[in-house]
């Protein structure tokens, strides 16, 4: 546990933390995610981390896909009602993420399961059984509600409630422990009331810190466009770690690495009497996080090419070349989706737009063109993609 408790910002409470460890008993250990996006983040597989580290201690991992709550939104930290999104979108999303989820935990001591199982046949009379749970002055004491009140911006009741489910989320799965980002201390503390409501064992709360973006400013988040996926090419997850804040970078080594903290204070204080380069030990973490999604001969070879591209401006000497269809005139949103360069048409859009697709090293700002005006050349879109394409024979 000496990993998990070093890097957790807050354990509450503390002493019943160490009665479940002192009871010797298989603790079911709750995460809860909300398939809000089709991606997972750095920031996210850094909690999964966490939730690993327990099922490598022998205790139970329970992760709850948020389903139902997800429609509800998670008010943790926002100035306004969030948009609620549909079953569709929330059913792809989850369709996207729990390969890639499953993929990183172990499958020996592991239960995933969806809150809309229990959530959505709860009846009117036990929905307001379990809003006599807590109180409007609890739900107010919370930062981001009582800002929102005091300013005059709307809470919705709905928003009200997502605590509520997430509370009774823990009461389904009878969690011993919930561990989440630290912006979720006050939900996952209600979790505790909303047990001893039900008469049960109030979990222990375990939060860990969140890790920021690349714009270095916001935690990271999909809807920000701040993150790093785990399922980027290992030269893209090497590059967006190298182009954080130096400042960053030790939240990253403390949740992303088996760095013990008094490991990573003395690289932080090497850096700070300019013993150490911060580029040197920047380019460490970014080796040592691909080598865990990837392996250890990929990493080398992401150092390699950002050392190429990025530092000596040269082309990599590998550039992937597609075969396609000449139709004449080409949507390069749906032609880079297709060939899996972009994720999607939308994200395409915005790099394009945004000057970061490039034809033999000149932007290009249009969405369509025709085929011989990229017919056998170099393309780039981002900083370290580059690729070509030729017609089909």
């Amino acid at each position: 546990m000496k990993y998990l408790i070093n890097r957790a910002s807050e354990i509450s409470p503390k002493e019943d933390l160490d009665d479940l460890l002192k009871s010797k008993k298989k603790l079911r250990v709750k995460l809860g995610i909300d398939p809000t996006a089709p991606d997972v983040t750095l920031g996210w597989y850094a909690i999964l981390r966490s939730l690993r580290k327990f099922q490598e201690l022998g205790h139970t991992a329970v992760l709850i896909l948020g389903e139902f709550t997800a429609q509800v939104g998670d008010p943790s930290g926002k100035s306004e009602t969030r948009t609620k999104l549909n079953e569709n979108e929330i059913d792809k999303n989850s369709e996207g993420v729990l390969p890639i989820i499953k993929n990183i935990l172990l499958d020996s001591n592991i239960e995933i399961v969806s809150n809309k199982d229990w959530l959505s046949n709860l009846s009117t009379s036990e929905l307001v059984n379990l809003s006599s749970s807590t109180t409007l002055a609890q739900m107010l004491e919370r930062d981001d509600f009582s800002k929102r009140y005091k300013d005059g911006n709307p809470i919705s009741l709905m928003e009200f409630f997502y605590p509520l489910f997430q509370g009774y989320d823990s009461v389904a799965i009878n969690a011993d422990i919930e561990i989440g980002g630290h912006d979720q201390l006050w939900n996952l503390m209600l979790g505790r009331e909303v047990q001893k409501f039900y008469g049960m064992q109030p979990q222990v709360a375990m939060t860990f810190p969140l890790l920021v973006g690349t714009d270095g400013k916001k935690k990271m988040s999909q809807s920000l466009n701040n993150y790093i996926s785990v399922t980027d090419t290992p030269e893209n997850i090497y590059g967006k770690i190298m182009s954080i804040p130096d400042d960053l970078m030790w939240e990253y080594f403390l949740m992303l690495t088996d760095y013990e903290p008094d490991e990573i204070q003395d690289f932080k204080t090497n850096v700070e009497n300019g013993s150490e380069n911060p580029f040197h030990i920047k380019k460490m973490l970014g080796e040592l996080v691909v080598t865990e999604l990837y392996d250890e001969n990929l990493a080398k070879q992401a150092s390699v090419s950002f050392e190429t591209v990025t530092i000596n401006k040269d082309l990599p000497d590998n550039i992937p070349n597609f075969n396609v269809t000449d139709n004449g005139s080409i949507h390069l949103p749906k032609l880079l989706t297709e060939l899996g360069i972009t994720k999607s048409n939308s994200d395409a859009r915005r790099l394009i737009s945004s000057g970061s697709f490039k034809i033999e090293g000149k932007k290009y700002l249009s969405l369509d063109t025709e085929f011989n005006d990229i017919n056998n050349k170099t393309l780039q879109i981002g900083k370290r993609n580059y690729f070509s394409i030729n017609k089909n024979k």
